[in-house]
């Protein structure tokens, strides 16, 4: 009987997990960038570089965590961790179509200046919403001709229903194999169910297909991968000096983010006197950043690193600060405000977590209202 049971389950088992691993190998599509990057893309947005890195479960934290960096929103936080949150829009603050869309699939429509602002605590319109938000940027992104209309499916399809026709076959022949008392058959049809199994874990259900002329945009974003886990790793010290990336001057650190109007690395004389001091400057540049650390799943280390570099700060001539701000006034405003930015950084793991995957096995969108609810009570 084991000759049978190696034909027909052990073998067949072995090439569909084959099979599924290469479905997980292909649905990666990996790519690399030749340089390090440490500014965001031309024309891009937090949400449309979240479905590009197939980080669709952080997108919506991390365009929070944009909107509080760029000061259009205030984090106001209780005095312990377990205390809730609140989001208060800033005056003057404008924010694009996808913003918008973001904030009122979380909180509604209106976004008065000054008004304290929480989760929806109805689970059922916030997951219909927030399924809308990812659907339309998905659609944006395939008329763009960045991502296929229809995500990749028929390989998961296909090899999930083998895999169940092959344990089909497999618990026949364990039955049989008890009953004959054919104990290495026995063993081999087990292992071959096991097999099957795993194959069902590895093989993804479906995945978003990237077109060639999304790889020049996934290329840079790799490129800020790169910058901040290596930065985040070696504190800094193994990467050059940001002095000729595009800085952000004090002044305009309540306006719009400058992502949609990054044209790369600026003019490093221009940039360093209209932001000032260096370590003020690479605080700013780095600042900027959190939201792509998010996306990457690298937020507390990148954290760790702007509180380096407001220790530099501190240990910085407040001289040199004078002609920009007061230097005690100013350390003391992006103390606060890098405190807010923990506070929003700690819940993330916890909403990216309960949020989960934002395709089911069919490649539609799941319904979230159970898992956003795990994290209302953060922000009631």
């Amino acid at each position: 009987m084991l000759p049978v049971v190696i034909v027909l389950a052990a073998v067949p088992a072995l090439l569909i997990f084959a099979l599924g691993v290469t479905a997980r190998i292909a649905s990666r599509q990996p790519v690399s960038s030749p340089v390090v990057q440490y500014t965001a893309g031309r024309g891009s947005s937090i949400l449309r570089d979240a479905l590009l890195v197939d980080a669709d479960r952080r997108a919506v934290t991390a365009v929070l965590i944009d909107l509080a960096v760029t000061r259009r929103i205030r984090i106001l936080a209780g005095e312990s961790k377990r205390d809730p949150i609140g989001i208060e829009m800033q005056p003057g603050a404008t924010f694009t179509a996808e913003e918008l869309s973001v904030l009122e699939a979380l909180f509604g429509p209106e976004h008065t200046s000054g008004r304290v602002r929480r989760f929806t605590s109805d689970r059922r319109a916030l997951s219909a919403r927030l399924k809308a938000v990812v659907r339309d940027v998905s659609y944006a992104l395939a008329r763009e001709g960045l991502v296929a209309k229809q995500r990749v499916a028929w390989p998961g399809t296909t090899l999930t229903v083998l895999a169940y026709l092959g344990m089909l076959v497999e618990g026949l022949f364990i039955i049989v194999a008890l009953v004959a008392a054919d104990w290495p058959a026995l063993v081999t049809a087990l292992a071959a169910l096991a097999v099957t199994i795993a194959t069902i874990i590895v093989t993804p259900s479906s995945w978003r297909k990237f077109l060639p002329p999304a790889r020049e945009r996934r290329e840079h974003l790799d490129g800020l991968r790169q910058y901040l886990e290596l930065a985040e790793r070696n504190r800094l010290r193994a990467l050059q000096s940001p002095t000729g990336a595009e800085l952000i001057p004090v002044s305009g650190a309540t306006e719009a983010s400058s992502r949609t109007d990054a044209a790369g690395p600026a003019d490093p004389a221009g940039a360093a006197d209209a932001a000032g001091p260096a370590p003020l400057a690479r605080f700013h540049l780095h600042e900027k950043l959190l939201p792509f650390a998010v996306l990457f799943g690298v937020e507390r280390g990148w954290i760790d690193v702007l509180k380096l570099d407001l220790q530099t700060l501190e240990r910085t001539n407040l001289d040199t600060l004078a002609d920009l701000v007061d230097g005690t006034a100013e350390l003391a405003v992006l103390a606060a405000h890098l405190g807010e930015l923990v506070v929003l950084v700690d819940h993330v793991g916890d909403l990216a977590a309960s949020v989960g995957d934002l395709v089911d096995v069919s490649g539609g969108i799941v319904d979230l209202a159970d898992g956003i609810g795990g994290v209302l009570g953060i922000f009631e």
